[in-house]
């Protein structure tokens, strides 16, 4: 365990070098290309204590100041924005993903997920990339997000279902951070001797290795294939308490996992005072396991049941659709039908709110 944790010790010590030491850079007589801005912005977050929020703002700051850095001036406000992420980053990366979207997704992420930054002047056309990264006004953590992986990241998360995209995001702006420091570390000649800058990186890359661990069966998990796709008799989700039936039978409830013979009780404990459940099936189980599924719900306390469809494209937002067994109109289905053949043809002959027959 000891071997994951981050040298947390060290981060004042990295962040205060941020803080004092100043890059030489080359100085006309009566020009500072903006350093002594760039200085003043750093002594403000840390003073401000190195938050969230503090970062957002030195962030702009080291954008809107760009037009007037020169190269070295420009490298050196990279270097410091990304190993003074560290903290904000590091304060919340033990906390659950909500949280971190919640603290990260406005202030934090945008910076580290833009390209490098560089003096304006050295560009021929400023990259458009940087702008798409930033949140636009009044746009929400939520917004953000779904605009990310619609547009710039859609390469990465568009076919990551909404509530697991926070987690992919988190991997590839810590990726892009620890490749963004290293390279600034190593274009920086007065880092070499200080053991500061070369720990930053360290610390970047333990922080990359645990956001990266796990990514692969999230993205396992996101893919809005592990849901049936909605039609036009599925409603609008109405959030009831829901259990997920993974591809081994065992029911899945906030991460826990419990066995077939645990799904009555487990059910019962989900629902609590609500009669209703909805349950996350997949889209080729039979409707013979269907069927005992609702058995076991049924018995668990719950008088109505839904399953949880996805519409067929991008966002992917969540429906469903109600069933039970012995109740609606039949569909002539044979048990070893799949769910999602029955709710195709609940959609070709019924509107929203039908009950989709399981016999």
């Amino acid at each position: 365990m000891m071997s994951r944790r981050l040298p947390l010790l060290l981060f004042p010590l990295i962040l205060a070098a941020c803080g004092q030491e100043k890059i030489e850079v080359r100085q006309g007589e009566n020009a500072d290309y903006n350093q002594g801005a760039v200085l003043a912005a750093v002594d403000k977050f840390v003073t401000s204590g190195r938050t969230p929020e503090a970062y957002a703002e030195l962030s702009q700051t080291a954008f809107e100041l760009r037009n007037g850095m020169d190269r070295s001036v420009a490298r050196e406000a990279e270097l410091k924005l990304m190993v003074l992420a560290l903290a904000p980053v590091q304060s919340v990366h033990a906390k659950p993903m909500s949280d971190q979207i919640d603290a990260l997704a406005l202030t934090v992420w945008p910076t580290l997920l833009a390209p490098v930054l560089e003096a304006d002047d050295l560009l021929v056309k400023r990259d458009p990339r940087a702008a798409a990264m930033m949140p636009k006004p009044g746009e929400d953590s939520h917004g953000y997000l779904l605009r990310l992986c619609g547009g710039p990241l859609a390469s990465d998360c568009k076919q990551v279902v909404p509530e697991l995209q926070g987690a992919v995001i988190a991997s590839i702006a810590t990726r892009h951070a620890t490749e963004r420091v290293r390279n600034a570390v190593a274009d920086c000649v007065m880092c070499g001797a200080d053991q500061g800058w070369h720990e930053a990186v360290r610390a970047w890359e333990a922080l990359d290795r645990m956001a990266n661990s796990g990514i692969n069966d999230v993205e396992r998990r996101a893919d809005p294939d592990n849901w049936p796709v909605a039609g036009s008799a599925a409603e609008i989700d109405p959030h009831l308490p829901e259990a997920e039936i993974n591809e081994t039978g065992e029911i899945v409830i906030g991460g826990q996992r419990y066995s077939s013979s645990q799904r009555i009780s487990a059910l019962h404990d989900l629902r609590g005072d609500s009669m209703m459940v909805a349950l996350h099936l997949r889209p080729e189980m039979s409707l013979a396991q269907v069927r005992a599924l609702l058995g076991d719900a049924r018995k668990s306390g719950a008088a109505r049941v839904a399953v949880v469809a996805r519409a067929p494209r991008y966002p992917w937002d969540r429906k469903v659709y109600w069933i039970a067994d012995g109740v609606g109109p039949h569909t002539g289905l044979r048990p070893t039908d799949s769910l999602q053949l029955l709710l195709h043809a609940v959609d070709a002959v019924s509107g929203p709110g039908t009950i989709a027959r399981v016999d």
